[in-house]
């Protein structure tokens, strides 16, 4: 092992004793599971958009954007970042404003919660639980993979891959196991500010060690010229996922519930603001950064484009800088991880075993259940990361696509009060039935016309809600009325 992987490693380790510090310093002796899960709903403006931004930020944006630009192109950015930059932010307040004065009266924390209780069934509450998990789980092996790929690149080889894989999984399951919510949204807010001054810094250190961005994207122009154009990819591909992902981030269980952490709504109308300016500036740097990758390292295949950007910077960066570079992209797949680990804390908890309790109330030894849960999935995180499946960009379509499927039942819990609960479990069973299904080819692909299979289950969950929303006895006017209540400007849970 050389000095320059060793200058790298040690750079590496002293954020990673960062983050245990802070994990240290958040935990809280004897605190209550409202507690561990929500950090008691406090935070204020910039801890807030920590959490959200980078429960959304994750191995996607500095490992799957630019190994996806490797191959496709600039189009990239614009497949990630048009729709969702500015789309998903006003859905953020559109969504998180109304859960979160529900959140305060009915101690909502999920979004299968949010379903059971406004149409007072724990059956629907269950299903919408267990999908949640089925596509969260896969989501939540992407940080992992990232991880390992990461200092596998950055280290040559020397670090294989399962090593970098075990630290990370390590190393977020601390923190998050003594501190929960709080101690994520502390650590968060450290990553948050790295990965964005990283990002940026990245950006500038490939351009100019490829001759700065004018020369470094002619020489595209001129070996690669179909990565400037759209002919990798089809309007009907970049239509489909720009819709997919803008209805699906704000359902994501993993970013809803951190909605639900501001102290008052304002803060979260300040995040929304922020939110598109910081997405749109990372997606950009990081997708031509990759894209460039193409001059130094062509010849790269499938998945293994995902290690682009940490070969780059092993090639081109002062061993110092690649260190401090990689603790940026560490911190952009550990801030979603963490949030991911809660996440399935928060539904098997709050979904699957408060339901079935006589009084359906959390108790103390609830904290104890939910930090059992945050190892066992970390290593269930680990153990698939190992397996090595397809690229990261191929298991977040698909789970992106589960997950948008979800928005229409949610917004009808938040906004339609005709809408039953027949027509909320007919939606969310059609929608993720065709999320499955279409994927393995029941449906020849010349009759998707080009869509990715997941726009034409929200379409038919979409349908199946209006439909049957109309057939079907509607809620209960009484109760529609006492909840929806809650958001008269005159409600105790309403604050101006």
């Amino acid at each position: 092992m050389n000095s320059d992987t060793i200058q790298i490693l040690v750079i590496l380790g002293l954020y990673m004793l960062g983050c245990m510090i802070l994990g240290i310093r958040s935990y809280r002796s004897g605190a209550t599971a409202s507690d561990y899960l929500m950090a008691s709903r406090e935070f204020k403006f910039f801890i807030l958009f920590s959490a959200v931004f980078g429960a959304n930020i994750s191995a996607v944006t500095l490992i799957g954007v630019p190994g996806t630009s490797y191959h496709v192109g600039w189009i990239t950015w614009a497949y990630f970042g048009t729709a969702w930059a500015w789309l998903s932010p006003l859905l953020f307040y559109t969504i998180g404003n109304r859960s979160w004065i529900l959140g305060k009266k009915f101690d909502i924390i999920t979004i299968a919660e949010l379903l059971g209780k406004r149409w007072q069934s724990k059956g629907l509450q269950w299903i919408s639980a267990l999908f949640m998990l089925f596509y969260l789980i896969p989501y939540l092996m992407v940080g992992v993979i990232g991880g390992g790929r990461t200092v596998e690149g950055l280290t040559h080889g020397a670090i294989p891959y399962w090593v970098g894989a075990f630290v990370v999984t390590l190393v977020v399951c601390f923190y998050v196991f003594l501190g929960g919510m709080r101690g994520a949204a502390w650590v968060n807010a450290l990553q948050t500010s790295i990965f964005l001054i990283g990002g940026i810094v990245i950006f500038f250190v490939i351009a100019y060690s490829l001759g700065g961005f004018e020369f470094a994207t002619q020489t595209i122009a001129d070996k690669y010229p179909e990565l400037l154009n759209r002919a990798n990819m089809s309007w009907q591909r970049f239509f489909s996922y720009g819709i997919i992902v803008s209805l699906a981030v704000p359902v994501f269980p993993n970013v809803y519930s951190r909605l639900l952490t501001g102290k008052k709504p304002s803060e979260l109308k300040k995040t929304v603001i922020i939110y598109p300016i910081a997405g749109l500036l990372i997606f950009i740097l990081m997708a031509y950064a990759g894209m460039w990758g193409r001059i130094p390292i062509p010849g790269l295949k499938g998945s293994a484009s995902d290690a682009i950007l940490p070969i780059l910077l092993a090639k081109y960066a002062p061993a110092w800088m690649a260190g401090i570079l990689g603790a940026a992209i560490f911190s952009a797949l550990m801030s979603t991880l963490d949030s991911q680990l809660i996440a399935i804390g928060q539904i098997f908890i709050k979904d699957i075993i408060l339901p079935i309790r006589k009084k359906g109330i959390l108790k103390q030894n609830d904290t104890i259940i939910s930090r059992a849960l945050v190892i066992l999935f970390a290593l269930v995180a680990f153990i698939g990361a190992l397996i090595q499946p397809k690229g990261i960009i191929n298991i977040i379509e698909w789970s992106f696509g589960g997950f948008a499927c979800m928005f229409m039942p949610v917004v009808a819990a938040l906004y339609w009060k005709r809408c039953g609960k027949i027509a909320a479990l007919g939606s969310i069973l059609v929608s993720q039935f065709l999320s499955i299904a279409l994927p393995l080819g029941i449906v020849p692909k010349s009759m998707l016309f080009g869509m990715l299979p997941a726009f034409w289950a929200m379409v038919g969950g979409f349908f199946t809600l209006v439909l049957l929303a109309f057939l079907t006895p509607g809620q209960d006017r009484e109760f529609s009325k006492d909840f929806f209540a809650v958001f008269s400007p005159k409600s105790a849970y309403n604050p101006v």
